[in-house]
């Protein structure tokens, strides 16, 4: 029988579950045969969920917790907490995200969420309209729970090009953007992520936000575009071309990353400076 594949549980939040379901059914003294025949699962299904190459339906967390007599359903909501909090329309795009094997965005008017300090996103979603307390605490937990991909042990390569203008942009007061700064440094010191500044100046990616996730081992590529009203999640062909010759185009006009790091740290130098 060959030797059990080493399981990672840093990876994704797939795989954290599959960890401690392989860990469950061992301390069980069950094989993944033997499982599967409980739960009503092959076991290669088993199998699939342990590594994390498949995420547990509603039905496989009920059917192996019977099996198991273990609180799966619980472990998978906590893993998934963040997912909770998000419109309807947005879970489709957490998906890809958490999965990507390369993200690359264009943001003309903010600081995208996976790289914004929680005093920076508070102090945006503060500026919602129909956002209470309780609510704002909720999507603040989920948008730094996402950003915990760019820290796993396989993380996706991130491309970010930021318009200059969200560098002098007021979000929060002197403090809050000194911090954000800074944090914007510290993380392009990091192999898998990118940061270049684009020029103020007329661009082709004025209209709005860009995303672009690629799956891992494929061609296939999700498009989230930033729209004034509810935001579009596509995996169009013609709309992909497009919004990629827009970020080509915007990047062959941007600072090269030495030069936009140098950029963002004279700008953490003038908030520092302005009162608070």
């Amino acid at each position: 029988m060959p030797a059990a594949r080493k399981l990672d549980p840093n990876a994704s939040r797939t795989a954290a579950f599959g960890a401690e379901l392989r860990r469950l059914r061992e301390e069980a003294g069950l094989t993944q045969a033997d499982l599967g025949r409980r739960a009503g699962y092959s076991a290669s299904q088993i199998g699939a969920v342990e590594v994390g190459k498949r995420s547990p339906t509603e039905q496989f967390l009920t059917e192996c917790e019977k099996a198991l007599g273990a609180g799966l359903r619980e472990l998978w909501a906590s893993l998934s907490h963040h997912k909770d909090s998000a419109p309807t329309w947005f879970a489709p795009w957490l998906e890809e995200e958490e999965q990507a094997q390369s993200l690359r965005t264009w943001q003309p008017l903010v600081i995208p969420g996976l790289l914004q300090t929680a005093e920076y996103a508070q102090a945006l979603l503060e500026r919602e309209m129909g956002f209470g307390p309780e609510r704002i605490e909720a999507l603040l937990a989920a948008r730094l729970a996402r950003q915990k991909i760019l820290t796993r042990t396989h993380p996706p390569r991130y491309l970010v090009v930021l318009d200059e203008g969200i560098l002098s942009r007021p979000v929060g007061g002197p403090e809050i953007m000194r911090e954000q700064l800074v944090r914007l440094l510290d993380v392009a010191q990091a192999p898998h992520i990118t940061i270049q500044i684009s020029p103020l100046g007329a661009n082709p990616g004025l209209s709005g936000a860009i995303v672009i996730a690629q799956a891992p081992n494929s061609t296939r590529h999700t498009v989230y575009l930033e729209t004034a009203a509810e935001p579009v999640v596509t995996r169009n062909a013609e709309v992909f071309a497009m919004v990629t010759m827009k970020l080509d185009a915007i990047r062959a006009e941007a600072l090269p990353q030495s030069a936009s790091v140098e950029f963002i740290r004279k700008m953490v130098e003038t908030w520092t400076s302005r009162p608070s």
